[in-house]
């Protein structure tokens, strides 16, 4: 009996060391899985780690630097999914633009799973210190030297930024989609964004980008919705000339998906839709000698004051408009000044981003107290005051305008109609208010169906500058009375009988000529 009694504890321990082993070899076995599948962790932490600070996401990306180029200073992806990148800079262009931006400091939450598809898909993106700058491409002979030195500078693109005529076929659509990186951002948060350079026009100061986009070359881009706060700063033409200082406004942005294959130059307009609104301060419209560069005269200087726009665009076509007043505003011309106080709205009742056509009608501008040393007698504190019922801009002006004003003889040279010094004289009117078609142009003054009234005289009237030949009939009338005045060239004749009947003949002569020939 003691020896049956004595197995049996034996027996119960050699079982309890039994499953005590077991355990310990399954613990073993999970402990070692469990420092497997930590070591793994880390291992694809260092491997993304080292795919973001060395050379490899930068190889895969830029596989056409011409088309998408990523770089940047230093990089580190320690958390799953986030990367955090020092002096980062991206480039692109199509067939339309080039763009570059530089963000100093940057958090990307990143979908690594993506990366294997060929997808740099940032999730959110959280930037400091944002540069953006963006450009046009265009044909060789539509750019001037003084365009060219004032759109923004592109780190790795020539100058000028031209389209050009490539004889090869693109890819095919699903070529350039294996060949190409697409670039998907959301959520994006620049903030603060230091310099937006589009075209002419940068704004210099304190602004905050937010939105997305996405890029892949040949194949798809699209924007939006987007948006940029101006905060403060300045807005120049180009790098320098000052444009409005104390600037604030809001742009919003969305460009619908486009092949930028299918989709050249301005037909992308209609796809893009926003709105862009700003004020600030005018210190000097010498800026507007460069949209009057084809033109000798006038030439502005000064112009202290404040000025607002506000345009909303809806698939390419914006309306809107903008004020301003200035004062100390001088305008230059060969053979004399015009200065004092200038202000106005401009109507934007129809712009045509695609045919750059701009429909001004309702529009105006006033003109006070004016000294000017352009006229045969210098007038001191001049007043007009121009209305556009209707109203085009299209390579110039074409209007139908309405003018009160103290006299005439300022507008001769507000529209460079070289008359004469007796014919200012006689075509003086005091108190005018006239009404007539004009058109403005490189070299070109056309002023046609003129009609005005002032004081006891009324005066009708076709006139016609062409760079140095100009000619005109005017028919001036006071009671019983009247005188016609012919000018021309070569010489420059008064009518004094049968004026009324020589004027008719003669307006009906440029009647037809106009029919004939349009400008």
């Amino acid at each position: 009996m003691p020896k049956r009694l004595n197995k049996k504890p034996g027996r119960s321990t050699e079982l309890l060391d039994r499953i005590s082993r077991a355990f310990s070899r399954h613990e073993r076995l999970l402990i070692g899985l469990a420092l497997g599948v930590i070591l793994l962790v880390f291992a694809s932490f260092a491997a993304i780690h080292w795919l973001v600070s060395g050379p490899q996401l930068r190889r895969w990306v830029n596989s056409d630097p011409e088309e998408l180029l990523l770089d940047y200073e230093a990089g580190s992806c320690w958390m799953p999914g986030i990367i955090r990148l020092r002096g980062l800079t991206m480039r692109g262009s199509d067939e339309n633009v080039q763009w570059w931006f530089r963000m100093e400091e940057v958090r990307i939450s990143v979908s690594l799973l993506d990366l294997l598809r060929k997808r740099f898909h940032a999730t959110s993106v959280t930037a400091r210190g944002l540069v953006f700058r963006l450009r046009e491409k265009e044909e060789r002979k539509e750019l001037s030297a003084a365009h060219l030195a004032r759109a923004p500078k592109i780190p790795g693109f020539s100058d000028p930024p031209l389209k050009t005529v490539d004889q090869t076929p693109p890819p095919p659509r699903a070529a350039a989609r294996r060949r190409y990186w697409t670039v998907l951002v959301e959520n994006l948060d620049a903030d603060p964004a230091p310099e937006i350079w589009i075209e002419l026009y940068r704004f210099a100061g304190h602004a905050r980008v937010t939105g997305s986009f996405s890029i892949r070359p040949h194949v798809e881009a699209w924007v939006g919705p987007a948006a940029v706060k101006f905060v403060s700063g300045s807005v120049t033409l180009g790098s320098k000339e000052p444009l409005l200082t104390s600037a604030t406004g809001l742009g919003t942005c969305v460009i619908e998906a486009y092949d930028p294959e299918r989709v050249r130059g301005p037909h992308v307009w209609p796809r893009i839709s926003g709105r862009i609104q700003m004020e600030g301060g005018l210190t000097d419209l010498a800026f507007v000698n460069y949209f009057l560069r084809d033109s000798k005269e006038p030439r502005l200087v000064g112009g202290a004051g404040h000025a607002r726009a506000e345009i909303v665009f809806d698939h390419g076509i914006g309306r809107g408009e903008g004020r301003f007043e200035t004062r100390d505003v001088i305008a230059r011309y060969s053979k004399g000044t015009l200065a004092g106080q200038a202000g106005g709205r401009l109507a934007v009742t129809r712009w045509d981003m695609e045919r750059d056509i701009l429909d001004i009608s309702g529009s105006h501008i006033d003109l006070t107290q004016i000294a000017t040393s352009a006229t045969a007698h210098d007038e001191r504190d001049w007043w007009g005051h121009f209305q556009f019922p209707s109203g085009q801009l299209h390579g110039g002006l074409t209007a139908r305008t309405a003018v009160d004003a103290r006299d005439a003889r300022p507008l001769y040279t507000l529209f460079r109609a070289n008359l004469p010094g007796w014919a200012q004289g006689i075509l003086k009117l005091d108190g005018i208010h006239a009404t007539a078609h004009i058109h403005l142009g490189s070299d070109l003054l056309e002023l046609r169906e003129l009609e005005a009234q002032g004081g006891h005289f009324h005066t009708a009237g076709e006139y016609e500058q062409r760079k140095n030949r100009e000619r005109g009939a005017f028919l001036v009338e006071t009671g019983p009375l009247a005188l016609g005045l012919e000018i021309d060239a070569a010489a420059s004749h008064l009518h004094l009988l049968g004026a009324r009947k020589w004027f008719e003949q003669e307006r009906t002569r440029w009647q037809s000529l106009a029919e004939g020939a349009s400008p």
